[in-house]
């Protein structure tokens, strides 16, 4: 697919629902247009070398499509949380057919409708031709559901989820396979990154507020530890809170006059990072206008950020249709033009559609006995395997992310895992 795309920064879209991923949801409204400044001509490219991570030493395995029974997938709705999630699960139901997936979606304000998340558990419970669950995500009041499932059916039925918002032992008593983004090792994670790119300076954007929060607080701390490890200059940098006086288009303005006085201080080689998502809108903006660096938004995604800049989703239409590798082309083809190769780069893979993927397709291998039924047990080869497949259906290549087991007071949960997904630069 090659068209030609106007090197204009076109600032079309700023309504952008996103979320800051903690369990619980950061929500922030983005109600205000930027204007835009032209990029800075001809900097450098920095392409990056591959990560062993990322080689191809897993070998890709035929996987049989067919399998016994039904599977339900448990989402958020689109105006509930993000898109990807509910759009993820539309494409598994489109693959295999409506007689084998069930689509259920949870109440919007399901912290306060806890009776409705048991009553839809229940429901696909009692069809005694489910033989799994896949809740994306795992929203409060989960575990509770999930008890009343287990009541009915006991072990005989797999429940895998992602993203959980509730205590961790509780969890892992009560499902199969849990997957969720290692957010303790994201800090780091970004540093590896940034070095390999030729990041000489990291300028952190916060506000007291997400400080506050342990999750955020740590993902920072992580990431000036490893940047001072690593000899890149780290330099915390504070902006308005979009919840306070003047909301997100004051944070916004901040943002969009800030980033060109510290690129003049710090140099072009400052990768610039924010914890807000509404502020990463208006900062990878400015980072394309000045010159500058950026390694990935606060909630990695290839449909986080970077089509919402580009106006990607209007021009292909795609909508949140997932196509992963068409969004990736037309932003690197945009990021070319403007001159800003290998300056720019976010996670290759989404983990709202891997994780629903991967759920669905390990309790295929469970529901044809190629793996343990036992519970407790997940054969992690097969799990790391399925991410390879989803990335060679998805991109054309296979990529796997970087796979830990949980860890909570020196305790290993083992079958509860956390990822961080491999970085595609632009």
């Amino acid at each position: 697919m090659k068209r030609t795309i106007s090197v204009i920064l076109i600032i079309c879209m700023l309504l952008v629902l996103a979320s800051c991923d903690s369990g619980e949801e950061l929500k922030e409204d983005l109600a205000h247009e930027i204007p835009t400044v032209q990029p800075t001509p001809e900097p450098q490219p920095m392409p990056l070398p591959p990560r062993e991570s990322e080689s191809e030493q897993i070998e890709p395995q035929e996987t049989e499509a067919v399998f016994p029974g039904k599977i339900a997938i448990v989402t958020n709705a689109i105006d509930g949380g993000p898109e990807e999630e509910f759009r993820s699960a539309e494409a598994i139901m489109n693959k295999f057919g409506r007689e084998k997936v069930i689509i259920r979606t949870w109440p919007v304000y399901f912290a306060q409708e806890p009776e409705m998340m048991v009553d839809i558990l229940t429901e696909i419970a009692l069809d005694p031709y489910v033989g799994a669950i896949i809740i994306n995500r795992a929203l409060i009041n989960t575990n509770a559901a999930i008890d009343a499932v287990r009541t009915i059916r006991g072990d005989d039925i797999f429940i895998a989820v992602a993203f959980t918002a509730e205590d961790t032992r509780e969890v892992y008593a009560k499902v199969n396979l849990s997957l969720n983004i290692n957010y303790s090792g994201m800090g780091a994670w970004f540093v590896e990154q940034a070095s390999k790119m030729g990041v000489e300076t990291i300028a952190h954007y916060s506000f007291p507020r997400h400080m506050s929060h342990p999750m955020l607080a740590e993902r920072r701390d992580n990431m000036a530890v490893a940047a001072e490890l690593a000899g890149i200059r780290f330099v915390d940098l504070l902006s308005p809170d979009p919840m306070e006086e003047g909301g997100m288009p004051a944070s916004q303005l901040f943002i969009f006059e800030d980033v060109g006085r510290q690129v003049e201080r710090l140099g072009v080689n400052t990768a610039f990072f924010s914890n807000s998502c509404g502020q990463n809108i208006t900062l990878l903006q400015q980072v394309l206008a000045y010159g500058a660096m950026y390694i990935q938004p606060c909630c990695p995604s290839p449909f986080h950020i970077f089509p919402a800049i580009f106006a990607i989703a209007d021009e292909l239409e795609l909508s949140c249709n997932f196509n992963v590798g068409e969004i990736i082309e037309v932003t690197r083809e945009i990021i070319a033009a403007a001159g800003m190769e290998g300056r720019t780069s976010n996670w290759a893979l989404s983990s709202q559609t891997a994780f629903t993927h991967v759920g669905f397709m390990y309790a295929v291998e469970w529901l044809n006995g190629r793996v343990s039924q036992e519970f407790g047990v997940i054969d992690e080869d097969v799990l790391l395997r399925l991410f390879g497949d989803y990335a060679e259906e998805a991109l054309g290549e296979r990529l796997y992310p970087q796979m830990s087991q949980v860890q909570a007071d020196s305790e290993t949960f083992s079958t509860m895992f956390e990822f961080l997904m491999p970085f595609v630069v632009f």
